[in-house]
C-alpha cells in the first residue's frame, strides 16, 4: 500500500511539474534582435525551484544555490544535490527578523551570503559558511549607512581578498570588506548607476552584476576606472524577476549562468549564456 501511495505521489508531482513548465512557457516573449538569448536553460519547480530562487555561485567543481532560507550544493549538472542547509539563517539572526538570503559568492573554501530583514533593512549581515558542508561559521553586521535598501548580493574578489556588496537601487558604488574579518575596507565609486542589483561575480578583474527588472541585463564594472557598461540584456518576459548569477566556462561554450523567477512565480530558470566579455567596448 505504501509503495502504491509513493508511486502515485511521484506521478502527481511529475504531472504538476509538467503543468507548471507548460504554464511558464506560455508567457515566454519571442526573440528580440537586441537581446541576448541563452544557449540552453535549466528549469525547476516545487522544492527544486524553491531552493534555487535567489542566488548562485561556483567554486569550479560545484554550484551553490540560495533561497530565502536555504543553501544547497549541486554538481555542475545543477541538479544532483550533494549538501544542503535548509535553515541557513542562524537562530540569533532569525530572532532579529532576518528572513532573506540574497545573491551569494564563493571564496577560499567558504560561501559568503548576504542576510537581511527584508523590507525593514535594520539588520543587515554577511554570513559565512563552510563550502564543503554548508555549515554556518560566523556573521558580521554591515554598516547600515552603506546599504540603503538592504544587502541583496555580495561578490568575492579573490585577487584582492575582498568581498564586495552594496544596496539594491541606483547604486553608484560598492563597499569592500576584508574576506577574513568582514571589516569594512573602502567604498569604490563608479561612473553610472546600476538599478535593482540581485547578484554579482568577478571575472578577469571585472565585476559583473545582474539586475531584476527592465531588460534583466548583466552589467560590467571596471572598479579600477569606474567605467560601467551593459554587457548584455536578457530576453525574459517583462514581469519575470532576474536573480543571482555566476561565471564559469561550461558546456556548449557557455560562460554566464543567471537565475530568474518566471512571471508565473512557479518556475525558476537557470539560463546559460555564451556572451564573450572581450566584446565589451571599454
Amino acid at each position: 500500500m505504501i509503495s502504491v501511495l509513493k508511486k502515485s505521489l511521484s506521478l502527481i508531482l511529475a504531472l504538476l511539474a509538467s503543468l507548471l513548465f507548460w504554464i511558464s512557457g506560455l508567457k515566454e516573449d519571442p526573440p528580440k534582435a537586441d537581446f541576448y538569448e541563452p544557449v540552453y536553460t535549466d528549469s525547476y519547480t516545487l522544492l527544486d525551484g524553491l531552493s534555487r530562487s535567489q542566488g548562485v555561485t561556483t567554486d569550479g567543481e560545484y554550484y551553490y544555490f540560495s533561497s530565502n532560507f536555504f543553501l544547497i550544493k549541486t554538481r555542475l549538472d545543477a541538479v544532483t544535490q550533494v549538501a544542503s542547509n535548509y535553515l541557513a539563517i542562524p537562530p540569533h539572526l532569525l530572532a532579529k527578523g532576518c528572513k532573506h538570503i540574497g545573491g551569494i559568492t564563493y571564496y577560499d573554501g567558504k560561501i559568503y551570503a548576504p542576510v537581511e530583514d527584508s523590507k525593514v533593512f535594520e539588520n543587515l549581515y554577511i554570513c559565512v559558511y563552510d563550502a564543503k558542508t554548508l555549515r554556518f561559521l560566523f556573521s558580521k553586521a554591515v554598516p547600515l549607512e552603506y546599504h540603503e535598501n538592504g544587502i541583496p548580493w555580495c561578490a568575492a574578489d579573490p585577487e584582492k581578498g575582498l568581498i564586495y556588496s552594496a544596496g539594491r537601487d541606483h547604486i553608484t558604488s560598492v563597499n569592500a570588506y576584508d574576506a577574513k574579518t568582514l571589516e569594512f575596507v573602502e567604498k569604490i565609486d563608479f561612473e553610472a548607476p546600476v538599478h535593482k542589483v540581485q547578484g554579482g561575480e568577478m571575472y578577469e578583474g571585472i565585476l559583473y552584476l545582474s539586475i531584476s527588472r527592465d531588460d534583466h541585463a548583466v552589467f560590467a564594472i571596471n572598479l579600477e576606472t569606474g567605467a560601467v557598461r551593459k554587457a548584455f540584456a536578457r530576453n525574459l518576459e517583462s514581469s519575470a524577476e532576474g536573480e543571482g548569477m555566476t561565471i564559469l566556462p561550461g558546456p556548449k561554450g557557455t560562460l554566464f549562468h543567471v537565475l530568474d523567477i518566471s512571471s508565473s512565480q512557479l518556475v525558476i530558470n537557470f539560463r546559460h549564456y555564451d556572451f564573450d566579455p572581450s566584446s565589451i567596448d571599454w
